[in-house]
């Protein structure tokens, strides 16, 4: 009776019995830890060839919004003078350098004589070309795609209103800036940019 009860509890033993896996991790820890310290790579295997974007910014867009250009004729009524602002939609304005003239500096008159003629040619060129200058670097760092010009030459509503307009010269220039820009647009076999007008400007007002 009692051998077969001493059978009975060796058998329960033997069935409840767990192994111990204490080596077992202790192994494969020591064999990871040799891995790590002994793998050596060819400088072949080092080398990792990424294709990296090659997105650069709003430029890189490949199909960007359409966007207005508006050239401020920005008229001082006391100096009777007038400078350049450029705008595109929401993107902020930029002075155009240079631009600031008197309306005597620019306009021929018969009494005027050959070297004041060629004086005021040369100052409605070098406005013209920073004008020109000035759209064409603000497109390309924006990276818009005008959809239209327009000139705006007023001050502001409110004197837009009372006709405190800027001279027709200045108009007219900012006409050849956007008809320079489209013969550029012609010559590159690309549709010219349709030109509109604004007669009151409701953002405000510009000093020199």
């Amino acid at each position: 009776m009692q051998t077969q009860r001493r059978k009975t509890e060796r058998k329960r033993t033997r069935e409840n019995a767990t192994p111990d896996l204490t080596p077992m991790i202790d192994v494969t820890f020591q064999l990871l830890i040799f891995f790590i310290l002994c793998t050596r790579f060819r400088a072949d295997e080092r080398k990792f060839l990424v294709d990296l974007p090659t997105d650069e910014g709003p430029n890189s867009d490949r199909y960007p919004p359409k966007e207005k250009l508006t050239i401020y004729c920005v008229w001082n009524q006391e100096l009777s003078a007038n400078s350049f602002v450029v705008a595109i939609d929401a993107r902020g304005r930029v002075p155009v350098e240079g631009s600031f003239t008197r309306l005597d500096e620019m306009v021929i008159i018969s009494t005027d004589s050959g070297s004041a003629v060629a004086a005021k040619k040369a100052r409605y060129k070098a406005v013209h070309a920073n004008l020109v200058k000035t759209i064409e670097n603000y497109g390309a760092r924006s990276g818009a795609n005008f959809e239209k010009f327009e000139i705006s030459f007023a001050v502001d509503a409110a004197e837009g209103a009372r006709s405190g307009t800027a001279p027709w010269l200045f108009v007219s220039l900012a006409m050849d800036a956007t008809e320079a820009i489209n013969n550029k647009r012609r010559d590159a076999k690309q549709d010219p940019i349709p030109l509109t007008f604004k007669f009151a400007d409701a953002l405000g007002k510009y000093s020199r």
